[in-house]
């Protein structure tokens, strides 16, 4: 997961402005659907859906978790038996949008925001970069409406 990560920042550096050279990795915590959930949900448990999962929430980045911060993702799953999951463009672009984050917080541009938010918007556009460079099909075809939307403080 390292050296798919290492590649992920490296790609992240080529397209923005972040540099990412010495940027340590965060931690990589993969998780099921319920534990996932009761991650996010973890400062509000009370808030936590009835059916224990949040179909919503696919990962996440918390700063505060690890040394160098701990992206959570669900565990992927192979498209086809045999198949490699870590090589799948959807899955990349999962993790390479918490990685932008990551990127984020390292580099001191969010020290200057309103709120953590408004680095969504960067998120989506890189990772629907990431996907077209990939030829990958989007499965977010609006994303820079929801990279606008999330944004908002």
């Amino acid at each position: 997961m390292n050296a798919l990560a290492t590649a992920l920042m490296a790609w992240i550096a080529a397209h923005s402005s972040y540099d990412t050279a010495t940027m340590p990795l965060p931690d990589i915590a993969l998780l099921t659907p319920e534990a996932l959930t009761a991650e996010f949900y973890r400062d509000a448990p009370q808030d936590i859906p009835a059916s224990r999962v949040d179909a919503r929430v696919i990962a996440l980045y918390s700063h505060e978790d690890g040394p160098h911060g701990t992206i959570f993702l669900l565990t992927p799953e192979p498209a086809w038996p045999g198949d490699d999951p870590l090589q799948d463009p959807i899955f990349q672009e999962q993790l390479l949008h918490e990685l932008v984050h990551h990127a984020q917080r390292l580099s001191g541009v969010m020290d200057s925001w309103q709120c953590r938010n408004q680095g969504e918007r960067e998120a989506y556009r890189l990772g629907g970069l990431f996907l077209a460079r990939n030829h990958a099909t989007d499965p977010l075809p609006n994303r820079a409406f929801w990279g606008e939307i999330y944004s908002r403080c």
